[in-house]
């Protein structure tokens, strides 16, 4: 063979390649792929965007939360749009999300197996103690009174000023989960407040959001409400309950240690999809598998084992968070929405403050619990959705709750990290 050839091939080989590579992506980016072709794109674009989201953290010393949602921002096809048209380039925005299904259900994972790797360091008794059930309480009847009052004062119809109180009760325990553990803090009694606060709040506002189903859809229907509450009830003692037998199978001398691991698992998503039946949120589900397998003597195992889909879905779920942003309604109704924020912020930061103060709490602690139970996040984000879906909210009151859900999410990074370093 000749030697020229020998040497220059490889390159050649090479250079063809990453011609063919360009022409793969730029078709995957502007041209029209099949969904079920595309979506293996989007799962490593959003791979590469997690590696991403970590390099700017080690430069940048911000907390990973919020980098992977300023990231989602990025990607978003309302920034996409609205930056488009600022760029000297004609035609279409480039279309990367396109599956947004495979994207919500890697998303609802990364969520699922967050709260579960924390469910495994807590126990029953610490969740439902008295100062978490103070605190959630602060955090839901405060907020519901001050949003019913808001939305009504400012021209709201009943049913949209009962949904915006709704949205306002609920807080979604993700984010500020991932920056307590990103700062080894979950062990913290304060910590331990917030998670199980947030618990509660979940159950609490399944009842709220019942209530407010039934007075808007007509007459209060006492009999339903307590349906739900019983029903949310019987799941609660019932998987602790099971879950103990659970673990007893479990924790018989086993062959291999994998068959263990995926019972684990199949238990997470079993008591996921039961929450979600019963409309409590899938991670409230995936928290108690986590609080029963915490009494397992594989509790290391799948510790170790599960680290790897953590690492792949929970980016994931932070980056789809920010996708989520219509930046085109945060300009539309930007004066509602800072209203909402603001009342959002505060009706959670200073009841969960107080009660923490009176759980006997140090102020820095029990300001950490107030900032740490502000997100609504995906939370209210389905509360909305149910209202849009049942006509009790147009698009623009969509649109106002989404967007304040989404901005309390991004105000807890930053304000929870600056407290926890003190």
């Amino acid at each position: 063979m000749d030697p020229l050839f020998k040497k220059f091939f490889p390159y050649a080989i090479l250079a063809l390649f990453l011609i063919l590579t360009f022409t793969i992506l730029r078709a995957s980016v502007f041209g029209t792929v099949d969904a079920d072709k595309h979506v293996y794109f989007e799962i490593v674009f959003l791979l590469l965007l997690a590696v991403l989201g970590e390099i700017a953290v080690e430069h940048l010393k911000q907390p990973t939360v919020m980098i992977l949602m300023v990231l989602g921002i990025a990607i978003s096809p309302s920034f996409i749009s609205f930056a488009w048209g600022f760029l000297p380039f004609g035609g279409l925005p480039p279309d990367i999300m396109r599956s947004s299904d495979v994207l919500g259900v890697f998303a609802q994972l990364g969520a699922i197996i967050l709260l579960f790797k924390v469910g495994l360091h807590n126990k029953i008794e610490g969740v439902f103690a008295f100062d978490n059930l103070m605190v959630a309480v602060a955090g839901v009847i405060f907020p519901f009174a001050v949003g019913y009052f808001y939305a009504s004062s400012a021209g709201g119809n009943f049913a949209y000023s009962m949904f915006v109180a709704a949205s306002l009760t609920a807080t979604s325990v993700g984010v500020t989960v991932a920056i307590l553990k990103e700062f080894r803090m979950l062990e913290a009694r304060f910590a331990q407040i917030i998670i199980g606060a947030a618990v509660i709040d979940d159950i609490l506002g399944l009842l709220v959001l019942s209530l407010v189903l039934n007075v808007t859809g007509g007459a209060l229907e006492i009999g339903q409400l307590a349906i739900t509450a019983a029903t949310a009830a019987v799941f609660l003692a019932g998987s602790l309950i099971a879950g103990k037998y659970f673990v007893n199978y479990l924790d018989k001398d086993w062959s291999s240690n994998s068959r263990a691991i995926l019972l684990a698992l199949a238990l997470m998503l079993f008591y996921a999809y039961i929450a979600e039946f019963i409309r409590l949120s899938a991670i409230v589900g995936a928290f108690l598998a986590g609080i029963v397998l915490n009494r397992s003597r594989h509790i290391r195992e799948i510790e170790d084992k599960t680290t790897g889909l953590e690492l792949i879905f929970m980016p994931i779920f932070f980056i789809s968070l920010g996708m989520m942003v219509d930046v085109s309604a945060l300009w539309q109704f930007a004066i509602p929405i800072v209203i909402l924020t603001i009342i959002a912020f505060f009706t959670k930061l200073v009841p969960c403050y107080l009660a923490s103060l009176a759980a006997k709490l140090k102020q820095t602690d029990a300001l950490a619990v107030g900032i740490g139970m502000v997100p609504r996040g995906e939370v209210a984000l389905i509360v909305a959705s149910i209202g849009f879906t049942a006509g009790a909210l147009d698009v623009a009151q969509y649109s106002i709750i989404s967007a304040m859900a989404l901005l309390t999410t991004f105000m807890v990074p930053p304000l929870l990290s600056r407290v926890l370093k003190k």
